[in-house]
C-alpha cells in the first residue's frame, strides 16, 4: 500500500465530478430519503460529522445532498491496499486509519481538517455494526478527541434502513441538530478521560435517538 501523505489536506476538482454522476445513481438504487437538511449548517465549517456505521457507503449516503459540503473521512486502512481503490476513495477526500496499532496519524490528520476549515465525517462506533438489525453500538472516544483538540461542534446523523443495506431498499438519513462543543463539556480547560468518554457518548445517543425515530421503515 502506497503511504497516505497525511502531511497536507489536498483538494481534488474530481470530487464534485464524482458526486454530480453517483448523486442520482445512488439515490435511486437505495430509494433515499433525507430528513432534517435544515439542521445541516449553511455558512459554518467547524463541525464533524458524526455517523452509525451500517456499510461502506455511509459518507456517500451522507455526503449526498448538494447542502452538504465535501466531507473528509476515516476509512480502514486495509481498503487502501489495492491502489484503485485507494485512488478512488483517496478523491473522495476518505484517508486511512489503522485500527487497533495505537497509530495518531489519522487522529492528528483529522485535528488537522477542522483546523484548516474542512468538514471531517467520522463513524463513533470505530467499526462496521454487524447487529442484523443495524443496531448503533457504543462509541470510541475518537469523536469527541477531535472536538476537543479543535474547539468543533457535532453535527449527528442517523442512517436508518429495515434490515440489512442493499439495493432496492429504502435507506433514510436523518441530520440531526448541531451538538455545541461547550453542551459536550469540551471546552472547560479542565477535560479529563471521563469528560470525554460522556462527550463520546452523548454523541452516540443523539444518532441513537435519530435512529429510533425511523426504526420501523417501510
Amino acid at each position: 500500500m502506497k503511504e497516505f501523505d497525511y502531511s497536507q489536506i489536498k483538494h481534488y476538482k474530481l470530487y464534485n465530478v464524482i458526486k454530480t454522476i453517483f448523486r442520482p445513481i445512488v439515490k435511486l438504487v437505495y430509494k433515499m430519503e433525507f430528513k432534517g437538511l435544515e439542521n445541516v449548517p449553511a455558512d459554518n465549517t467547524n463541525y464533524i460529522v458524526a455517523i452509525n456505521h451500517t456499510c461502506a457507503l455511509d459518507p456517500v449516503f451522507v455526503a449526498c445532498p448538494k447542502k452538504v459540503p465535501p466531507l473528509h473521512f476515516m476509512a480502514k486502512a486495509e481498503l487502501f491496499k489495492n491502489p484503485i481503490a485507494a485512488w478512488f476513495i483517496t478523491h473522495m477526500y476518505g484517508f486511512p486509519v489503522r485500527r487497533g496499532k495505537g497509530d495518531t496519524s489519522a487522529i492528528d490528520y483529522g485535528i488537522k481538517i477542522i483546523k484548516e476549515g474542512h468538514v471531517m465525517a467520522i463513524c463513533p462506533e470505530g467499526k462496521r455494526i454487524k447487529d442484523k438489525d443495524g443496531v448503533p453500538q457504543k462509541a470510541k472516544a475518537g469523536v469527541a478527541v477531535i472536538a476537543k483538540a479543535t474547539g468543533a461542534d457535532v453535527l449527528p446523523v442517523a442512517i436508518c434502513c429495515d434490515g440489512k443495506i442493499k439495493a432496492g431498499k429504502k435507506v433514510v438519513v436523518s441530520y440531526g441538530k448541531i451538538i455545541k462543543n461547550s453542551d459536550m463539556g469540551l471546552d472547560k480547560e479542565d477535560v479529563g478521560t471521563h469528560d470525554i468518554k460522556n462527550a463520546a457518548n452523548m454523541v452516540m445517543d443523539n444518532i441513537v435517538e435519530l435512529w429510533e425515530a425511523e426504526r420501523h421503515i417501510g
